[in-house]
């Protein structure tokens, strides 16, 4: 079993008792640590080998990257949310992986990647959702993401909701 940990979970005071399980995380994650008492335990972690860190591969960024494209997730997810996701995707090839995230969005492109996800403060997503992309200056609603952030028409700052709704995949 594999744990991918996303900076929610140094922050939010993350511990593994379980000598059997890998952990893993990004570069990304180090660099975002901030909070002291969170980059002393990721720091212990990484010199005592209790955590791997790694970037995942190429191909599982541009996938990760590709479909939260495809969900309207790409905007809401930093470089390092996707650095999680695709390295969870990169050890789901080698192990039963699982995503440790509070962040809904982190946790609905890992359900629709087919990655388990589990919060440590939230009860995590019930559905998985695809985003409506609008403008609230004209009303016109676009089939998907965009690649501006303002509306074509008139100029607006897009915003988006939730729309289409999907059971997750458990």
């Amino acid at each position: 079993m594999a744990l991918v940990l996303d900076t929610s979970s140094f922050i939010q005071g993350f511990d593994s008792s379980d000598n059997t399980t890998k952990l893993f995380t990004t570069y990304f994650v180090m660099d975002e640590v901030k909070d002291d008492m969170a980059k002393i335990r990721l720091e212990n972690w990484v010199k005592t080998g209790k955590i791997k860190v790694t970037n995942p591969n190429d191909e599982f960024l541009q996938r990760v990257l590709s479909t939260s494209r495809e969900l309207g997730e790409v905007k809401a997810l930093s470089e390092t949310d996707h650095s999680v996701i695709a390295l969870a995707l990169q050890m789901s090839t080698q192990y039963d992986t699982t995503v440790i995230s509070d962040d809904y969005s982190v946790q609905n492109l890992s359900d629709e990647l087919g990655i388990k996800h589990r919060g440590l403060i939230t009860r995590g997503i019930k559905k998985r959702f695809q985003w409506v992309h609008y403008c609230p200056g004209c009303y016109k609603y676009f089939d998907g993401p965009q690649k501006e952030l303002d509306c074509p028409i008139c100029g607006t700052e897009l915003k988006r909701k939730p729309g289409k709704r999907s059971m997750r995949r458990a």
